[in-house]
């Protein structure tokens, strides 16, 4: 049986999900580095999740649409210019972990800046 409707309602349930837990991500970040990356392979990925999680701070890439939605209202608003492309959210609660993973990485990675 197919259901259309049913694909939608659940695709926004999870998409609404995905802006809630966004939110929470710009609220409670002491810093959100936004990146871009174009053509880093699934293990230069990894390699930036396993430093960043190292570090104590997380790698997360979403939707810009959807980003930009959950900084609406939240003090760092002003990032959603840089949501252009593929980006990556690089962020911890200490303001400087995450920072210095997204800039160690970049120096290694051409393709991530």
């Amino acid at each position: 049986v197919y259901a259309p409707n049913l694909e939608r309602t659940v695709d926004r349930a999870q998409k609404e999900k995905l802006v809630e837990e966004l939110g929470q991500i710009f609220e409670s970040s002491g810093v959100v580095v936004v990146s871009h990356y174009v053509g880093l392979t699934v293990a230069e990925m990894q390699d930036l999740r396993a430093r960043a999680s190292e570090a104590g701070s997380a790698v997360r890439v979403a939707k810009n649409r959807l980003a930009k939605i959950a900084l609406e209202g939240k003090p760092c608003e002003s990032i959603s210019d840089l949501l252009t492309g593929m980006t990556v959210l690089t962020y911890s609660e200490d303001p400087v972990a995450a920072a210095k993973v997204a800039e160690d990485f970049a120096k290694e990675n051409k393709k991530f800046e």
